[in-house]
């Protein structure tokens, strides 16, 4: 797949529309709930395709390079494939988050899938 060129998550995309700064903020609501950036806590994500075969692929990738993530899901859900899954802990510190987005970022953008968004349960 990574050799095609991606007709859901383009190149522009994924070149200008990380929006790592958003971290900043969503961590900020989750300080105000008594988590510190020192805190470990599993992280759920969401990515969303346009075909069901991209959206296995990843769940596969996701599952082959991360054994302990747990949860990985694949469903239909408003006109997009949706892949859910659930983090080991991660430390709750901007530095951190940030790594981890870029990197599920890149993975995603290697099978046309697009990271839609991530949560803590406080």
């Amino acid at each position: 797949m990574a050799d095609q060129e991606n007709r859901f998550f383009t190149k522009e995309e994924y070149e200008t529309e990380i929006a790592l700064n958003v971290n900043a903020d969503v961590l900020k609501r989750i300080y105000a709930d008594d988590v510190k950036p020192s805190d470990k806590l599993k992280v759920e994500f969401v990515f969303v395709t346009d075909s069901k075969e991209k959206a296995e692929e990843l769940a596969s990738q996701i599952v082959l390079e991360y054994p302990n993530y747990s949860d990985i899901k694949i469903k239909w859900l408003d006109g997009y494939w949706d892949i859910c899954g659930t983090t080991d802990k991660i430390k709750m510190s901007l530095n951190e988050i940030n790594y981890w987005n870029q990197a599920l970022w890149d993975l995603g953008y290697t099978v046309d899938c697009k990271l839609d968004g991530w949560q803590v349960e406080i």
